[in-house]
């Protein structure tokens, strides 16, 4: 380990940072970023103050990743607009629409350009039922009274 980080210089901590702020483009996590920004701090650290021990450079660095990326996931929880973003089905409870197919998997529903599973009752093609819940991706319709 001392061999590996013995020469160190602070172009090398500027080039990891670099290293892992690339690897974050492709990652989409805000992991490597952080990471990376700290490597950047610990270069800048061993440009101006050059003897700073291997020791403590790799101490810096965990210690600045550490408190990065945890700050970071506290601060700036993810937020999202849509709360129902992975439950696309509920967005159509109290929607009526057209049975389309029949087959041995159940009824299909005309959605928007798309077909939906659909359960619940009874259906014949051309009928309209109106939903009512969601199990999974199917939806529960039941008939509209003529």
């Amino acid at each position: 380990m001392e061999a590996l980080f013995a020469d160190f210089d602070f172009w090398h901590w500027l080039v990891l940072g670099l290293a892992l702020i690339i690897i974050e483009l492709f990652a989409w996590s805000t992991f490597f970023l952080w990471m990376g920004i700290s490597a950047v701090v610990v270069g800048i650290l061993l440009y101006l103050s050059p003897n700073i021990s291997w020791e403590m450079q790799l101490l810096i660095f965990a210690f600045l990743s550490i408190v990065t990326i945890y700050a970071v996931k506290k601060l700036f929880k993810v937020k999202t607009i849509d709360t129902q973003l992975n439950e696309r089905a509920s967005r159509h409870i109290g929607n009526v629409y057209t049975v389309a197919e029949l087959d041995n998997n159940g009824a299909k529903v005309k959605v928007g350009d798309s077909l939906w599973l659909a359960k619940g009752c009874d259906m014949v093609i051309g009928q309209q039922v109106k939903v009512v819940g969601t199990d999974s991706t199917t939806l529960i319709v039941e008939e509209i009274p003529k």
